[in-house]
């Protein structure tokens, strides 16, 4: 082996791994939009006019993370954009006015910081495999 060939298995392992990282963390953040999009049911909310704002939001975090999930080697915007979406529930009671609800306002908040995380983890892990050069699927 050469000094300037490629170490490809190390190559390999570094993109299975950031590969794996990324899927995971999409499926993270498809859970949480799937979680926020019931919880105006669970929490007994489903009737109030601020419970829309869980179905739409959630609807779109689990269209992001599913697309980030199937194609997790492109598109790493669509994790910042889930990013944004975190952000945007985490600040949802204070702008829907429903922080006395005291599990709706902790699940928001809790949910906020679950898809920010994870769309930070789905986002550099697949700029480390992008940064790498050719990638293909791992097996």
């Amino acid at each position: 082996m050469s000094p300037d060939e490629p170490l490809t298995s190390l190559d390999e392992r570094t993109n299975k791994a950031a590969f794996g990282a990324a899927r995971t963390a999409s499926l993270i953040v498809l859970l949480a939009g799937i979680w926020l999009f019931v919880s105006p049911w669970v929490y007994g909310a489903y009737h109030n006019p601020d419970s829309w704002n869980s179905w739409i939001i959630g609807g779109i975090i689990i269209g992001v993370a599913w697309v980030r999930l199937v194609y997790p080697l492109s598109m790493p915007g669509l994790s910042w954009f889930s990013m944004l979406l975190g952000i945007y529930v985490f600040c949802s009671p204070w702008l829907y006015n429903y922080t006395g609800n005291t599990g709706r306002f902790i699940n928001s908040l809790c949910v906020g910081v679950v898809v920010v995380a994870a769309g930070i983890a789905s986002a550099i892990n697949t700029k480390r495999m992008v940064n790498q050069g050719p990638v293909t699927r791992p097996m």
